[in-house]
C-alpha cells in the first residue's frame, strides 16, 4: 500500500514510495555529462523528480508509463519542491493500486448519471430525444460516460469528470435558457450532452490518466462527431438540418480555431454551449488550483488560465 503522496511531499522529506511516470527528459549539464528530470505522479498531484547520478543505468527503468519505487530526498527548487533520486525501482503493475494514482471525483456518480437522465428524459424534440436515447441505451457507452475523465490534467482530469463537467453545463443551460426563450432548449440541451462524447475514446485510465492513440491521431472533437454523425444516419427521418446544427456545435465547442475547432460558433445556440464549457473548465481549474496551494498566498503561473492564482483566506 502506498504511503507517501505528492500533495504531502515538502522539502527535508525522505522519500521510499511508487509513483508513475509520467514523461522523461534527457538533459545536459554544464559539464557535459547528462541528466534526467522525469514527471511523477500519484493521485493527488505531480512532481519533478532529478537523476544526477547514474542517469544511464536508471534511464532504463525510467521509461514514461512505469511504476517505479523512488528514493531521494525532496527539496526546493525555485519555489517547487522536487525530488532528487538516489535510486529507482521498477515495480509491476500487479503490484501497485489503482486507486492511488487515479483520482476519482468527489460526486456520487449514480447520483449525478440519475442527473444526466433526468435532463434527456425531458427533451421535448423527437429527433434528438431518440439519438440521446439510442446512444445512453448502449451499456458500453453508460459504462465509460461514467468513468471517463474530462482532461489528463487541465479540467475536470478525474475519474467522473466528464459526467461531471457535463452535469454541471447542464444546470447551467437550463438556468440559462429561461433568459433566452427565443434558443432551441432541445438543441442546447443535446449538444451538452454530446460535445464531448469523443473523449470516451480519447482516454484511457486502467492505471493513469492517458491519451489513447486515436485521441492523439483525431482528438475528441473528431471522434465525436464521427461517432454522433454515425448515430444519427441510423434514425429514419432525423433531417438535414437539425444533423449540421447539432454537429456543429460538437466541432465547435471550442470556441476558436487555435483552441482544436475546426469551425467557429455560427449561431447563438453553437455560442451557448461554447460559453458554458468555457465557463465550467475555467472555473474548474480555478478550483483545482486553490485546493493545490491552500497553504499559499499565489499559485505558480497556470498555463490554460495564463496567470497566477490568487488564493483566498478561508472564512
Amino acid at each position: 500500500m502506498k504511503h507517501q503522496f505528492v500533495k504531502d511531499l515538502n522539502a527535508g522529506v525522505k522519500v521510499n514510495d511508487i509513483f508513475y511516470i509520467i514523461s522523461r527528459r534527457h538533459c545536459e549539464k554544464r559539464d557535459g555529462d547528462t541528466f534526467l528530470i522525469l514527471e511523477l505522479s500519484d493521485k493527488t498531484g505531480i512532481i519533478n523528480a532529478k537523476i544526477w547520478d547514474n542517469p544511464e543505468s536508471l534511464g532504463v527503468i525510467a521509461t514514461p508509463g512505469n511504476f517505479v519505487r523512488v528514493e531521494g530526498i525532496v527539496s526546493e527548487y525555485n519555489g517547487k519542491n522536487q525530488i532528487v533520486v538516489s535510486n529507482l525501482h521498477f515495480v509491476g503493475i500487479n503490484e501497485i493500486s489503482a486507486q492511488d494514482f487515479i483520482p476519482h471525483t468527489e460526486s456520487n456518480i449514480e447520483e449525478l448519471y440519475d442527473e444526466f437522465k433526468h435532463f434527456i428524459k425531458n427533451v421535448e424534440d423527437h429527433d434528438y430525444k431518440q439519438l440521446l436515447d439510442n446512444i445512453f441505451s448502449k451499456e458500453e457507452i453508460v459504462k465509460k460516460f461514467k468513468l471517463a475523465p474530462a482532461s489528463t490534467q487541465v479540467h475536470h482530469g478525474y475519474l467522473g469528470g466528464l459526467l461531471e463537467h457535463t452535469v454541471t453545463m447542464l444546470r447551467v443551460a437550463q438556468a440559462m435558457l429561461n433568459f433566452y426563450p427565443e434558443l432551441n432548449h432541445a438543441l442546447v440541451i443535446t449538444g451538452v450532452a454530446l460535445h464531448d462524447i469523443g473523449k470516451l475514446w480519447e482516454y484511457q485510465y486502467d492505471t493513469g490518466i492517458m491519451h489513447t492513440d486515436e485521441g492523439i491521431l483525431l482528438g475528441h472533437i473528431v471522434i465525436g462527431y464521427e461517432f454522433v454523425k454515425n448515430e444519427i444516419v441510423q434514425i429514419n427521418g432525423f433531417s438535414k438540418e437539425k444533423t449540421e446544427l447539432l454537429l456543429h456545435i460538437i466541432l465547435s465547442h471550442h470556441g476558436q480555431k487555435e483552441f482544436g475547432s475546426p469551425v467557429t460558433p455560427k449561431f447563438a445556440e453553437a455560442f451557448m454551449v461554447h460559453i458554458i464549457d468555457n465557463l465550467d473548465a475555467r472555473l474548474n481549474m480555478f478550483k483545482l488550483t486553490v485546493d493545490k496551494n491552500r497553504d499559499q498566498r499565489w499559485s505558480e503561473f497556470n498555463q490554460f488560465l495564463g496567470t497566477k492564482v490568487f488564493i483566498k483566506k478561508r472564512e
